[in-house]
């Protein structure tokens, strides 16, 4: 993991970038999926900061734990994101949404977190929260056939039907309950 609190803003890196969809969003999104009697499904794609390539260079110091002891004072140039790094956020949005627009997704003009895929009758909606991203769509098979290609690019380790979707910054138990099926 980094020490991304040592990163200074405009010399290690030029701006932050947050993976979290707006709440007018998430309402709209919602209500949709309410309506069309659509499932929501959440995924957790594992380590998803992490193996990401970097559009700039950047150079820590070797880990503890890893240092080189023939050349202690040497630094690591990073090819890829870690956790912690300014940058790692960005990456990996970078990577997840070359992902989508290859499986036919739309990025939103209001909301760059959120993606829309339309095919004849069929539409599915793609929320980026973070590593959790969500989906839901008016035909579950094909919410499932997306859901089975993003395995093959990103390791997901499980996905479900949500019944309970957090607000950004509100304690773990008061999120919205959703009404779902469980």
């Amino acid at each position: 993991m980094a020490k991304g609190y040592h990163q200074r803003p405009r010399v290690d890196y030029k701006e932050t970038f947050s993976l979290v969809i707006k709440p007018t969003t998430i309402r709209i999104v919602l209500s949709i999926a309410v309506m069309n009697g659509g499932d929501l499904c959440q995924m957790d794609v594992n380590n998803a900061f992490l193996h990401w390539k970097l559009s700039e260079t950047i150079y820590m110091f070797q880990p503890p734990g890893f240092k080189d002891l023939s050349k202690p004072d040497h630094a690591c140039k990073l090819n890829k994101a870690i956790y912690a790094l300014k940058q790692a956020p960005r990456a990996w949005y970078s990577a997840l949404k070359n992902a989508r627009l290859q499986f036919g997704f739309a990025n939103s003009k209001a909301d760059s977190s959120l993606f829309v895929c339309t095919y004849d009758s069929t539409i599915c909606y793609f929320l980026v929260y973070v590593e959790d991203p969500v989906m839901t769509g008016n035909k579950s098979r094909f919410v499932c056939s997306i859901i089975d290609q993003l395995g093959w690019k990103f390791f997901i380790e499980g996905y479900g039907c949500t019944t309970l979707f957090l607000r950004s910054g509100s304690p773990t138990p008061s999120g919205w309950h959703l009404p779902f099926p469980a």
